[in-house]
C-alpha cells in the first residue's frame, strides 16, 4: 500500500529540498510534487525586536549602559585628532 506524506520545506538549491520535519520512511525512491507556497509577510516590528532580545538573553548578552557608551564615545572622539 502506498502512503503519501505532505510536509513543507525549502529549496536549498535547484535539486535539494530541506524538509521542515523528518519523514517516517527508510531511504528509498520517492515521487516529489513541488507546489510553491505564498511568501510569509514581514513580521511586525515588536515581534522581531522580541526575538532579537530573546536570542541576546539566551547567549548572555548584556547591553551597554550609558556610562559605558559615553566612555566609548569619548575614547573614539579623542582618537580623531591623532
Amino acid at each position: 500500500m502506498q502512503r503519501a506524506y505532505v510536509v513543507t520545506g525549502r529549496l536549498t538549491n535547484s535539486q535539494t529540498v530541506a524538509l521542515d520535519e523528518a519523514l517516517p520512511i527508510a531511504q528509498e525512491r520517492v515521487r516529489v510534487v513541488v507546489e510553491t507556497l505564498p511568501r510569509e509577510g514581514n513580521p511586525a516590528l515588536p515581534d522581531v525586536l522580541k526575538r532579537i532580545r530573546d536570542r541576546q538573553q539566551a547567549r548572555g548578552h548584556h547591553p551597554s549602559n550609558k556610562s559605558e557608551i559615553d566612555a566609548f564615545l569619548q575614547t573614539e572622539r579623542g582618537s580623531w585628532n591623532e
